[in-house]
């Protein structure tokens, strides 16, 4: 089963104690319990951070998503050396595995292997990799070279089209090529002067101007927008959006053109939704850290003075930084009390998790649903509670949109219990088998995922050939299917014991 997160929150104000109390749950071994303080109120960074770095899937978007956010939290956070390192490994590792996304072009392509880059995708990777840069890291020979000429060729290309909403991935692009210190004023300018510009890409071209020196023509843009978003606006897909997503991109902007005071109201709403049980996609999420650690940065610091007591030992914690967390044990009845010795209020939260039992799985359905069968290879039904080792058979997923709206970038797992095994299809001649329909295919050990988009009212089904291998009763997880950018669609199923017999 995935890690399943809670949290427990508290507000305390100056000289005060409050206390939190939490219980574990989950498989022994599989608990773990964070004290996040804060002078600022909580982002939930811990939490947050931990599902992009957890997220099975490993596209572009999300590659760079689970990357992202870790170059700011030495900025803001007081983390102790084995943290620091371990953000390093993950950082270097998430660069050297986006070079192997780049094509021929210098874009970026959403899959490794795919030839076509990914418009709003490679100026995204682009962003990271600038960033990156600043922060010491070294690139892979040539990348941010091929990156650039590719984003000016396509800056120099940009045609407006209405249909694709388009001219908010152009802003974004000429936003990175300031950014890279290489700003294509004209592009900049004739963006600036079509008729239609959102009010997104007002802001965007706002900060790009802001990079490029040129304050002026950025807060006249900012003075012909609105800071203010209509929650039911539909953002599109293909720009991974949502309206959080896009004040977090509006709250760096405010900060580039110095707007403290309108900045700090837009980082507060920011934070409350962060803090919320809210789910966001991974890039709302990351794009969201990563501007609230901007704004915590140029906000100034303003230090923690903090004690801290469980299971009778009491510890401090005493930094300049805004931000600080503490690992701590875990048991069945955990009470931690803290003191706020400062003379600012401190936003207190303790986040505890754990891998629930099997068969624990909690059954949901909405925009999408799935079914399973299990076949011969006759394409008989058969029941796979009980198989005989050596058994070759399918299991047939069919997945469906509930709804009259087209949907993109779902994601389709189907974990195999540990005593069957998938044969895969792309290495051996099983016909009809291998004819799975999908934008990308990941076969691993003990998994399948496919990556597809669906129409309204489609369904797509998907075959993997299997073999019962090894003798003993082993559990057959649910399956498991989201469209990764909207929570709107999801199906998970609950799962069953399944034996293999002699």
């Amino acid at each position: 089963n995935p890690v399943t997160q809670n949290f427990k929150e508290l507000v305390i104000e100056a000289g005060n104690t409050g206390t939190i109390n939490c219980d574990a749950f989950g498989l022994p071994g599989s608990n773990k319990a964070t004290l996040d303080v804060s002078s600022f109120p909580s982002i939930d960074f811990n939490r947050r951070l931990a599902y992009l770095i957890q997220y099975p899937h490993g596209c572009l978007e999300q590659t760079t998503s689970g990357a992202f956010p870790q170059l700011y939290l030495n900025d803001i956070a007081d983390i102790d050396k084995g943290r620091q390192q371990k953000i390093q490994r993950n950082v270097t590792a998430a660069i050297n595995r986006l070079a192997g996304f780049q094509t021929g072009s210098g874009g970026f392509a959403y899959w490794p292997g795919n030839l076509t880059p990914d418009d709003w995708g490679s100026t995204y990777v682009g962003h990271f990799l600038l960033e990156a840069e600043k922060k010491g890291y070294k690139l892979p020979l040539n990348t941010k070279n091929s990156w650039l000429a590719y984003q000016k060729k396509m800056a120099r290309q940009w045609r407006y089209n209405e249909g694709y909403h388009n001219d908010f991935p152009q802003a974004y692009r000429l936003y990175t090529l300031a950014l890279a210190g290489s700003a294509d004023l004209s592009a900049m300018n004739r963006l600036r002067e079509t008729r239609g510009l959102s009010n997104e890409s007002k802001l965007r071209l706002a900060a790009a101007y802001a990079l490029a020196g040129q304050k002026s023509a950025g807060q006249t843009l900012l003075s012909q927008s609105s800071i203010d978003y209509d929650e039911n606006y539909r953002y599109y897909y293909y720009y991974y959006g949502s309206p959080e997503r896009n004040q977090a991109m509006t709250l760096e902007t405010l900060i580039l053109l110095g707007q403290k005071e309108k900045a700090f109201k837009m980082a507060l709403k920011l934070a409350e939704k962060l803090s919320s049980n809210q789910w966001m996609s991974t890039q709302t999420t990351a794009f969201s850290l990563y501007a609230m650690s901007k704004f915590a940065k140029a906000n100034g610091e303003k230090g923690l003075d903090v004690a801290y007591t469980i299971k009778g030992k009491t510890d401090a914690v005493k930094t300049e930084k805004t931000f600080a967390d503490r690992v701590l044990p875990v048991s069945d009845n955990n009470s931690v009390a803290i003191r706020n010795n400062n003379n600012g209020t401190l936003y207190v939260k303790v986040i505890y998790s754990g891998i629930l039992p099997v068969g624990k799985e909690m059954e949901e359905q909405r925009g999408l649903s799935t079914v399973i069968n299990f076949k011969d290879r006759a394409g008989n039904v058969i029941n796979p509670s009980q198989l005989a080792m050596g058994t070759e058979f399918v299991a047939e997923v069919t997945v469906m949109n509930q709804k009259g709206e087209r949907v993109e970038n779902i994601a389709l797992t189907q974990i195999i219990p540990s005593g069957w095994e998938i044969v895969n299809t792309r290495f051996t001649d099983f016909g009809a088998f291998a004819e799975n329909k999908a934008d990308y295919i990941d076969i691993r050990d003990d998994r399948t995922n496919f990556y597809f988009p669906l129409a309204a009212r489609e369904a797509k089904t998907f075959r993997i050939l299997l073999n019962a291998s090894y003798q003993g009763t082993y559990y057959l997880p649910g399956v498991q299917c989201e469209a990764m950018y909207d929570n709107d669609f999801l199906s998970r199923t609950k799962g069953q014991w399944v034996k293999v017999v002699k």
